[in-house]
Formats: C-alpha cells, sequence, structure tokens
C-alpha cells in the first residue's frame, strides 16, 4: 500500500508517500518519505528525506539526500549528489554516498558517463565502493 501526493506550483515540487513491506506474518517495514524539487530556468535542486521503520529492534535506519543539476544547454547536462544513510544499530557505520554525471545528446548518440562512490557500504565499517561508467547509445 501506497499513498503519494505531489504538487506543483511556481518551479516546485513537493511529495510524500508512505507504505508497509510485509516481511511476514510477524514482521514488517513501514515505510516514509518525502521529497522537494525546485526547477529555474537550466537548474534543478532535489532533497528527499526517507524513513523505515522495522520491526525488529534497533534496526531502523534514516536516509537524506540532496542533488543537483545543470542543462549547460540543450545537449549537455551535468549533475552531483549525495546521500547519507543512518542506521539505528549502533554495531554499523553510517553509509556516505556521492556521485557526479554528465551526458551528451547529438542527433541520436548519447554519450554518458557516471561516478559514483559509498563509504562503509550497508553500514559496514571499510566496505567502500565505487562505480565508474561510460556509455554510448544510439537510437535508429
Amino acid at each position: 500500500v501506497a499513498i503519494v501526493a505531489s504538487e506543483l506550483v511556481d518551479g516546485m515540487e513537493f511529495g510524500i508517500g508512505t507504505g508497509t513491506n510485509v516481511i511476514s506474518n510477524t514482521s514488517e517495514d513501514d515505510l516514509t518519505t518525502a521529497y522537494a524539487k525546485y526547477t529555474s530556468g537550466p537548474i534543478t535542486v532535489g532533497v528527499q528525506l526517507s524513513e523505515v521503520d522495522k520491526t525488529a529492534a534497533n534496526s531502523d535506519l534514516d536516509r537524506q539526500a540532496a542533488a543537483i543539476s545543470f542543462a549547460v544547454n540543450e545537449n549537455l547536462s551535468v549533475s552531483y549528489g549525495i546521500s547519507n544513510v543512518e542506521y539505528e544499530n549502533s554495531t554499523k557505520t553510517d553509509a556516505e554516498s556521492s556521485g557526479i554525471s554528465a551526458s551528451y545528446t547529438m542527433g541520436g548518440i548519447t554519450l554518458g558517463a557516471v561516478s559514483n562512490k559509498t563509504d562503509s557500504f550497508g553500514g559496514t565499517s571499510g566496505t567502500d565502493k565505487e562505480f565508474t561508467e561510460v556509455s554510448l547509445k544510439f537510437a535508429f
């Protein structure tokens, strides 16, 4: 079950959603998220707050994220985003992520690049992950 509402007012968009993920007959996760996004000309900025309330003690988590994108022109855009996941469980380390991406489109060809990094992936200290990709797409 999910309830989502959003409204666009003068370049500003808001939304909230809630739902339940049933794990078993005796366990479920309650999910809540809210976001705000503002667009002005070539710039879009967004923030999101999410919460997962789990049945098990000390296993809830909260997530904060923010991103900005800039359309340099009709062909080129770049974006940057950050995210932080805070774990209620004191044995886990907060996970911090950041990423940058860019895409260039000319006719039916798109060249894209993305680079993401997460420190303490999954809440485990020392499990840092990095991902970089360059792609070339053709539309026929």
